[in-house]
């Protein structure tokens, strides 16, 4: 039904819809706390947020000023050594991802080799930062077949062996 009495909102001109208490059962709480659906009972005992202790309450929020949601900000780290680690899919057809994790920012060769030792494709030569990194190799243009991926990091290579099926 329609409230035909004023809500007490704190301060709708401002935005704040939350239901005005005081203490619970203060004569300047809401009309709106403690008057919803029976049925439905709150399990906070705190009603000084516009929460009631036995119902529901109405009104378009209850509760505190504000909830904190969202995801807990990871710590980024730097890994300590370098790593290749296995591509996947193995075997794959055309297709496949290789990630990786450089101790620092470095001078970087991602490169693929065939059989005879012959590179094949260079997938990323440059400067890369510290960290984890994926990259992708579309073999759509090659023969089924073995081949190596190569990580050059400075002196230090790291090699897997990867298996084109068509």
């Amino acid at each position: 039904g329609n409230i035909d009495i004023d809500p007490l909102f704190r301060d709708p001109e401002n935005s704040d819809y939350h239901l005005m208490s005081t203490e619970c059962g203060d004569p300047h709480d809401s009309p709106c706390i403690d008057t919803g659906h029976p049925d439905i009972i709150d399990n906070l005992l705190d009603c000084s947020w516009g929460l009631g202790t036995i119902l529901s309450d109405m009104g378009a929020y209850g509760g505190g000023d504000s909830v904190q949601v969202g995801i807990d900000e990871r710590i980024f780290q730097v890994p300590d050594r370098l790593t290749l680690l296995q591509n996947y899919p193995n075997p794959f057809n055309a297709v496949t991802i290789l990630n990786y994790s450089l101790p620092r920012s470095s001078e970087i060769t991602v490169s693929i080799y065939n059989l005879l030792g012959q590179r094949v494709a260079t997938l990323f030569q440059g400067i890369q930062g510290g960290g984890k990194h994926t990259i992708t190799w579309d073999a759509t243009n090659f023969p089924s077949g073995v081949y190596f991926a190569r990580l050059k990091f400075g002196e230090l290579t790291q090699n897997v062996k990867m298996l084109l099926l068509r």
